[in-house]
């Protein structure tokens, strides 16, 4: 039942995930993840929703290499976030429980439902550039948040930056990923270095 209302998302794919991408080559993912620990009796669920940028997959094939996965990921995303059954409270991760097949279709109607009131609308946002950068400035990547993560939001926004070449922004970003890095990476020029080696600085 998520297949086919994916699909008529632009969505392309089959369970348990679905992708969708624009010619930039940016892309959204859907992805309904079971729980390692469930059973044949208990099936547990989620449904992770993520955006992932060209500039940042760019950036993360050069991080990882041969290590990057060949189709794009949830995990790779900029962006991540998980939703829940509705009623969940505000910040527990709790997830569907499929036990038969009444509960497998109530789990499914309401991933629909949820992804119709918080998901789809939100990943077309994501999926534009203007979109994505308007998140970054609410300091809002699902479940990474600015305020604990300042470096990676500085360098989210070079990476959405970079290929636009040099601009007082993109400078003042790349600052602040070498400035907030942690103590241990603070001397670490590697991100700085291929940013700019992208523009041929």
């Amino acid at each position: 039942m998520l297949g086919p209302v994916a699909r008529r998302h632009g969505y392309t794919g089959s369970a348990p995930t679905w992708r969708k991408s624009n010619p930039a080559g940016d892309w959204v993912v859907v992805n309904v993840q079971s729980s390692s620990g469930s059973t044949s009796e208990s099936l547990r669920c989620v449904v992770n929703i993520a955006a992932a940028p060209e500039p940042w997959l760019r950036w993360r094939r050069h991080q990882f290499g041969r290590g990057t996965p060949k189709t794009i990921t949830d995990s790779m995303g900029m962006y991540r976030d998980r939703l829940h059954p509705t009623g969940a409270p505000e910040g527990v991760d709790s997830w569907w429980v499929v036990t038969d097949q009444a509960s497998a279709t109530d789990a499914v109607t309401d991933m629909v439902e949820r992804m119709n009131d918080a998901g789809w609308a939100l990943l077309d946002t994501l999926l534009s550039r203007e979109g994505i950068m308007e998140s970054l400035r609410r300091g809002d990547m699902g479940y990474v948040k600015r305020n604990h993560h300042e470096a990676y939001f500085a360098r989210a926004e070079a990476l959405l930056r970079m290929d636009d070449g040099r601009s007082g922004a993109r400078e003042s970003s790349l600052s602040s990923a070498l400035e907030n890095v942690m103590p241990t990476q603070r001397e670490d020029p590697e991100f700085d270095e291929w940013v700019r080696a992208q523009t041929r600085e």
